[in-house]
């Protein structure tokens, strides 16, 4: 614990421009590869490896690298209680309030790709609406990790030193600035 107290903690707006870098990156080339997959082709076959990619993202690059792209640019890093870089264990537990809703939509993904009414759909808005439409259960988990992503990012604003969210107390880590 000794060697973390030699270190900067991650200010709150870093970290919120870290998150929307990766949103960036991680998101267009998601949205582009599912629009192609959605115009396109209509393939489940396509969207599971795309959400598979999207899902390991954060918890694999925080993991190997000790940050994700968006953290990189903005030099900072995830470190756990001892200063170390953190295993894939608590890599996972830090990612698991971006990867749940994830995880949660490939089987209605699975359900909608199989759906002739659906899969009529002419365009990437109307496929997406109809697969709102055709089972809301998805917006509830989107409602619901919202609710807890808020929760996250309170607990980081009103921490004053350290800047640990919900997901860093979880797993027992810190963002540090390098």
């Amino acid at each position: 614990m000794e060697q973390i107290l030699e270190k900067t903690y991650a200010k709150f707006w870093d970290r919120v421009g870290a998150y929307i870098l990766d949103g960036i990156i991680v998101g267009f080339i998601s949205f582009a590869l599912n629009y192609l997959n959605i115009t396109q082709f209509k393939s489940f076959l396509i969207y599971l490896p795309i959400a598979i990619i999207g899902i390991l993202y954060k918890p694999v690059m925080e993991y190997k690298y000790g940050a994700t792209v968006g953290k990189m640019l903005l030099n900072l890093r995830v470190i756990d209680e001892n200063g170390s870089n953190i295993d894939f264990e608590k890599s996972l537990l830090r990612s698991l309030i971006v990867i749940t809703p994830a995880l949660l939509y490939i089987p209605t993904h699975y359900l909608a790709f199989q759906n002739s009414y659906i899969l009529s759909a002419d365009g990437f808005f109307e496929f997406s609406n109809r697969v709102a439409f055709t089972y809301p259960t998805m917006s509830l988990f989107t409602n619901l990790f919202s609710i807890v992503f808020i929760v996250d990012g309170i607990m980081m604003a009103s921490d004053s030193v350290k800047k640990r969210s919900l997901k860093d107390r979880m797993a027992k880590t810190f963002v540090i600035k390098n």
